[in-house]
């Protein structure tokens, strides 16, 4: 598993996530199950832990996601990835 491909899969559905968090949640498990990142049962265990706790779904699914797949640079390189879009536009 690369960083950098953790990070630019994050990074491209920050950039094409129109909708809002719950847009995002189809990219992300189409992006997932073509990584081989977990089957789809996987993906809505995910969906529904990262709405039961505190803060954005996207944000909290990517970091989930990251760290499952490379720890914690792993679950960093995730989050970045997925905020950096909005946080550019936004600057």
């Amino acid at each position: 598993m690369s960083y950098l491909t953790l990070f630019f899969v994050f990074l491209k559905i920050g950039l094409f996530s129109f909708g809002g968090a719950y847009g995002a949640l189809a990219l992300i498990q189409e992006a997932g199950l073509r990584q081989g990142w977990g089957d789809e049962a996987m993906f809505a265990n995910i969906a529904a832990i990262s709405e039961a706790t505190p803060g954005p779904i996207m944000v909290n699914m990517a970091t989930y996601i990251g760290s499952r797949q490379g720890g914690f640079l792993g679950a960093l390189l995730a989050t970045v990835g997925v905020t950096l879009p909005a946080f550019v536009i936004l600057l």
